[in-house]
């Protein structure tokens, strides 16, 4: 995954987070850095598809990573929605840079 950098830090870009086709076959999973994160598409209790976006520390994948160190966010599945996971991605590397430099070994 190309990273993309800003001001000093690693960022996701919109394009980065590719079309919506993608989601409907398959999740997205990247890094920035310590961060890791997975994107996918699922149905709400109404049945409509949204967004579900998660990030947590690495060095581990998302099945070996205790729930407990996950945050998650759901958005619609729409493009507007799209750029409101790629956002709120973003926003939580900057706003848990303490949790991302943690060593979890």
């Amino acid at each position: 995954m190309k990273q993309t950098f800003q001001r000093g830090i690693c960022m996701l870009s919109y394009d980065e987070a590719l079309n919506l086709n993608y989601y409907k076959k398959t999740t997205f999973t990247g890094w920035m850095n310590p961060l890791r994160f997975l994107i996918k598409m699922e149905k709400n209790e109404d049945g409509e598809s949204i967004f579900h976006a998660w990030v947590w520390p690495g060095p581990y994948i998302f099945d070996k990573t205790d729930d407990a160190l996950k945050i998650d966010h759901t958005a619609p599945f729409t493009e507007d929605g799209k750029r409101q996971i790629v956002d709120w991605i973003n926003e939580q590397y900057e706003l848990h840079k303490d949790i991302w430099s943690k060593k979890i070994l």
